[in-house]
């Protein structure tokens, strides 16, 4: 499986630090970029299988659930010189390897002596990690992931889910009634009793079935009004016409019912 380097994988705690990483290491021209964020537990495990189940020298100690990477809460940068991946560590470019750490622990990153690549977030251990005790200020699109692939992991245990984790709490009622005043918004259709209000500030994700492993086929904007036509869990199947035709699922937790 390949590696990845899309930053909203990873913990916005680490995310912001690795942007700011980043951005000090072109400022300071220190040729190491990102090699591999968040790491998938299917990756982990073949890595973690080279040298003791398949062929190949052993590369890490650590299977899935047992690295900070599938938690997001880790990067690994590497040397990326004339087009191309080095991990040479002596020499002239000692000095940019001791840099690249001095920054991570300047940005708030833990490095570890026995593998330069690796940065992870401080004051965490993986016994923690295990038993779902992850770090204040979750976002979406972490959540959605980590939870995604704890629930479609099968070889070994896996640690409890993360709660499905909104970027901003959402409106309150006062909000709510100043903001409807303020547009005064139409119901067009249908009975109030069926009718909902997005209450997420930042919009809400449509999915294609009831829950994170769904694909996001929409987004629907704050105070947007919706029709409710089936409920699965803690989904709403909604309809955004009131034609009374399907158009997705949303979670409830971000839905309001008008009265």
């Amino acid at each position: 499986m390949a590696r990845n380097v899309d930053l909203d994988k990873l913990h916005p705690v680490v995310r912001e630090k690795v942007q700011a990483l980043i951005t000090q290491l072109d400022t300071e021209n220190i040729p190491l970029r990102l090699f591999e964020g968040y790491r998938f537990p299917k990756r982990q495990h073949q890595l973690y299988s080279k040298g003791r189940t398949t062929p190949g020298k052993r590369v890490t100690k650590a299977d899935a659930w047992s690295s900070y990477h599938q938690y997001g809460m880790a990067c690994d940068f590497v040397l990326y010189i004339d087009g191309k991946w080095s991990w040479q560590t002596r020499g002239k470019y000692a000095k940019y390897w001791k840099r690249y750490q001095e920054i991570g622990i300047e940005v708030g990153l833990k490095p570890l002596s026995w593998e330069l690549p690796h940065l992870q977030l401080h004051n965490l251990n993986l016994a923690s990690l295990r038993n779902g005790d992850y770090p204040d200020g979750g976002d979406e699109s972490w959540s959605e992931n980590l939870r995604s692939e704890i629930e479609n992991w099968t070889k070994t245990p896996t640690p409890p889910p993360p709660p499905l984790i909104f970027e901003r709490p959402p409106l309150d009622d006062d909000d709510i009634d100043q903001q409807v005043q303020e547009e005064e918004p139409i119901i067009k259709a249908g009975t109030a009793s069926n009718k909902y209000r997005v209450t997420a500030r930042s919009g809400l994700r449509m999915r294609a079935g009831p829950s994170t492993g769904f694909d996001i086929i929409s987004s629907l904007a704050p105070l947007q009004i919706v029709s409710v036509i089936g409920e699965s869990g803690d989904w709403l199947q909604v309809d955004l016409e009131s034609d009374g035709l399907a158009d997705g699922y949303c979670h409830s937790g971000f839905l309001k019912q008008i009265t």
